[in-house]
Order: structure tokens, then C-alpha cells, then sequence
């Protein structure tokens, strides 16, 4: 039986990096799990393209196996996403782990992750926060680290950090932090690039296994999905809501005339436009409280080694949906859980002009 590295992700679009970061998470000759955002990211975005275009091009760029990370944890936080990607990967059985990171350190990452999780550390986070009074919690977060003589390389060594403790606690005990390629663009740098219309010149980004699969897939207009938050922070919101975040938010749109202002005066000293994003996100979709963790996950594409995955995984019991029949033995929370996902499908068919329920219909790709 071989053994299985996980790797948490987004692919959002999958570019050279990541398939370098794939290829060495098999190299050792270990099956390669993929826990992968559904249609909504970390940053609160839409994902370019849809949850199973993605899961093929990571299958044809090295992973066997790749199931999703379901809404909300999916566009969390660092700490939550970590925590919901890291739990369905112990679960179906993952005994390593492989992620990107700016420095490659894992004596740096496992010092700081040891850190992190300490009451010192917590009590000097509420020392700094005092003391400077603003800031946002990542430099504040770096500022407590660097006291201890950690010096992170950037988001991705911050997000290996939370990997580690989330993993630990779903029972995973190897990471394997893969120092990440320079001279490519990264997702973010692609998506722009695309928004700004050079969308072939982006695709050209992308790895070469994947682009003739996104020329023929539809994207998602990023511009829709903020106009939708302007708007829905101006009409739909209330004086009642029970967020100084969102209370805000909905000033900030009752006092702006268009987008471009709304987008541009969102963001405060301490909350970046990704948080505001989140609270605007969650409000619209109705997110509350699914519990720590995922009880359920959705197949989005296998090869021949992922079957063998999952059928490991099954004997596990938990859950791994396929089509909408499968949620019938769910237990409530799982069934909440999973309509609040479908919901953030259902936005996505709509931000895309897609017909309701399309992705209720739509299956996994299986090589």
C-alpha cells in the first residue's frame, strides 16, 4: 500500500509552480491528494474557473486524487482554511503533507508553528495589538514572530505555519515544505492579467497541460461578484446586523456612488479587503456556525491510484459525495453544511449564466 501525501490547494488557475510542487510531492513515489477550494477562495473570490475544470487540470498536471474543500473554509481565513483542508486530508488517510513556502525551512516553519501555538505567543499578540494600536493581524502576527528571531519569507510560509498545527491535530505528522519556484507568475498575477484582457497572454501562464482544458472553459467575471457585494452591502444589509464589520461595510456603500469607490475605501488600517470580502460573503450566503471541521466532502476528479484512495477512505466512513443521491444518509449537520456549499455553487452558476442546479448535475472527471 503506498503512501499518500496531501496537498491543500486552490489551482486558481493551476500554473508551472504548482505542477512543480505536485511532481516533487510524488517523487518519492507517494499517491498525491488534493483537498481543493470549491468556487470560492481564501481571498473571498470567485474561483476563475469551475471546481471540476480545475480538479482536471491538476489530475493532468500530477495528482491523483482530488476532492473539495467545501464553502466556508474554503474562503477562511488562514487558520480555518488550514484547519478544514488538513481535516478531510487525515481523514481519508494522507500521512504527509506538501505545500509551497517562500523559505522551504521546515525547522523554521515547525519552530514557528510550536511558537504559535504557545500562551507566550498569545499574550504578545495582545501586548503588540495594544502598543500599536492598528495594523492588521499579519503584521502583527510577523512582528510577534520576528521578537522570537522567526523570520518569515511571506503569505505562503504564514499559511505552512497553520498547516502544521491543523495538521497534527488531524493525526498528520510529516510536512514537507517545498520552497516555491521564481520567475513564474503566481495565480493572482494570472488572474489580473486576465481581467485585464489579455486573457491568451494569461493562459499562456498557466502550465502547458491545462490551457487547452481553460480555453474551452467559461471564467468567472470578477467584476459581477463585486458589484453583487456593493450592492448587497447597500440594499440588504441592516442597522441590526450583529458585526461592526458589516455595519460598516454598508456605510461605506450607502456613502459611495460607485464601485470603484466602494472597493477603494473597504478596507480599513486593521481589516484588509480579503477580510471585508469574507464578512460580505458570508452575510450573502448566509454562513454561520457549520462546526470546527468539514463533515463531508465532494469527489471532483481521480485517476487510477486516487480510486485506490478512495476506497480506503470509504471504509473510513466518511463521507465522499459523488451525486446528490449521496447525501441522503448525512446527518443534519453534515446536510447543513452541504446546502450552504451548494448555495456558493449556485452563486457561481449565476455569477456565470449558468442555469440553476448546474453543478448539482455535473460529475467528477475520472481518468
Amino acid at each position: 500500500m503506498c503512501a499518500t501525501t496531501a496537498v491543500i490547494c486552490e489551482f486558481n488557475p493551476i500554473h508551472p509552480g504548482h505542477r512543480h510542487l505536485l511532481r516533487i510531492a510524488k517523487a518519492g513515489g507517494d499517491a498525491v491528494l488534493c483537498v481543493m477550494s470549491g468556487h470560492f477562495t481564501e481571498r473571498a473570490v470567485p474561483a476563475l474557473y469551475d471546481k471540476y475544470v480545475r480538479a482536471k487540470a491538476a489530475i493532468l498536471c500530477g495528482a491523483d486524487l482530488v476532492v473539495e474543500l467545501p464553502y466556508p473554509w474554503s474562503a477562511s481565513g488562514a487558520e480555518d482554511f488550514a484547519r478544514g483542508g488538513c481535516a478531510i486530508a487525515g481523514v481519508l488517510g494522507a500521512d504527509s503533507m506538501t505545500f509551497g513556502s517562500e523559505s522551504g525551512d521546515p525547522v523554521l516553519l515547525t519552530r514557528a508553528a510550536d511558537f504559535r501555538g504557545s500562551a507566550e505567543f498569545s499574550d504578545r499578540m495582545r501586548r503588540i495589538e495594544a502598543e500599536r494600536r492598528g495594523g492588521g493581524s499579519g503584521s502583527l502576527f510577523e512582528a510577534v514572530l520576528a521578537e522570537e528571531g522567526i523570520v518569515l519569507g511571506g503569505g505562503n510560509d504564514r499559511l505552512g505555519i497553520e498547516y502544521i498545527r491543523a495538521g497534527r491535530a488531524a493525526g498528520i505528522r510529516d510536512f514537507r515544505p517545498v520552497r516555491r519556484m521564481t520567475g513564474v507568475l503566481s495565480s493572482s498575477e494570472i488572474r489580473r492579467l486576465f481581467r485585464e484582457g489579455g486573457a491568451e497572454d494569461a493562459l499562456a501562464m498557466t502550465a502547458e497541460e491545462a490551457q487547452e482544458l481553460y480555453r474551452g472553459a467559461v471564467a468567472c467575471p470578477a467584476a459581477k461578484y463585486e458589484e453583487l457585494l456593493f450592492w448587497h452591502a447597500r440594499l440588504y444589509l441592516s442597522a441590526e446586523e450583529d458585526s461592526d464589520l458589516l455595519r460598516y461595510a454598508e456605510k461605506i456603500a450607502r456613502t459611495s456612488v460607485t464601485l470603484e469607490e466602494f472597493a477603494a475605501r473597504l478596507p480599513t488600517k486593521k481589516y484588509t479587503a480579503a477580510r471585508m470580502r469574507r464578512e460580505l460573503l458570508f452575510s450573502l450566503l448566509g454562513a454561520g456556525k457549520e462546526g470546527e471541521t468539514p463533515a463531508f466532502t465532494v469527489l471532483l476528479a481521480a485517476n487510477e491510484r486516487g480510486r485506490e484512495i478512495l476506497a480506503r477512505a470509504r471504509r473510513e466512513a466518511f463521507p465522499v459525495l459523488v451525486r446528490p443521491a449521496d447525501t441522503a444518509p448525512l446527518d443534519e449537520r453534515a446536510k447543513r453544511q452541504y446546502a450552504l456549499n451548494n448555495r456558493a455553487d449556485e452563486l457561481w452558476a449565476t455569477l456565470t449564466s449558468r442555469e440553476a442546479g448546474a453543478f448539482m448535475r455535473a460529475g467528477p472527471y475520472v481518468e
